[in-house]
This record gives structure tokens, sequence and C-alpha cells, in this order.
């Protein structure tokens, strides 16, 4: 599982696939408001979910080119959590932690980790 933290700017406004993108500040200067994340999450539309989702899958190394849809899953690890389908088909799980960092994992790794003492 890659975590990903969450900046509060992918929180405030949705992505736009039509834009240039924003030149990247240095994350050494950003500080983040104090917030529950996934309320903020959960507060938004599907599409502004979706494009946050699609940051986080794409951060943490993971093959997507779009999220289509996504849906709450209650809480994973005492995390809450989405599921993110991306255009492929492939389902992520995106568990958002209390200081923003978000945690991508597919199930199978998901499963792995509820196994003790299995090889990863």
């Amino acid at each position: 599982m890659k975590p990903m933290l969450i900046a509060a700017a992918a929180l405030a406004l949705p992505l736009s696939g039509c834009k240039e993108p924003a030149p990247e500040a240095d994350d050494a200067n950003i500080t983040v408001p104090e917030g529950d994340y996934a309320q903020r999450i959960a507060g938004m539309d599907e599409g502004a979910r979706n494009a946050v989702f699609l940051r986080a899958i794409r951060d943490a190394g993971r093959d997507c080119q779009q999220v289509e849809r996504s849906a709450s899953q209650g809480e994973v690890n005492g995390a809450p959590a989405w599921t993110a389908t991306c255009d492929n088909g492939v389902q992520w799980t995106v568990m958002i932690g209390r200081d923003g960092v978000a945690t991508v994992a597919s199930t199978e790794e998901l499963q792995a980790a509820a196994r003790p003492g299995q090889a990863q």
C-alpha cells in the first residue's frame, strides 16, 4: 500500500483535464489546514471526488486514466474508505487518514495484509 498526501487545494477545487497544470509548489512550503478530510471528500459531488481519487491513485504510481465512479465502503483498517473504479475496470480502495494522507490499495493487497504471517 502506498500513502499519498492529499493537498488542501485538491480538496477545494476539482481537477480539470482541459487546462494546463498549475506549477507544482515546493512540498516543504505547503501548510495543510486542519480539518476532517474524509468529511470534506464525503461532501463532494461524485465528479469532484473522482478527480481527487484519480490524483491519489496516480500519485501512488497506480494505473488509472480516469475514475468512472466511486462509492463509500465504510472503514478499512480504521480509516474512512472509498472504492474507486477506473475506466479500465480496476478497482482501488482509497483510505483517508485524519492527517489527509490517502492510502491506495488493491483488493488483493488488502486481503494479503489481513492474513497474518503471509509474505507480501
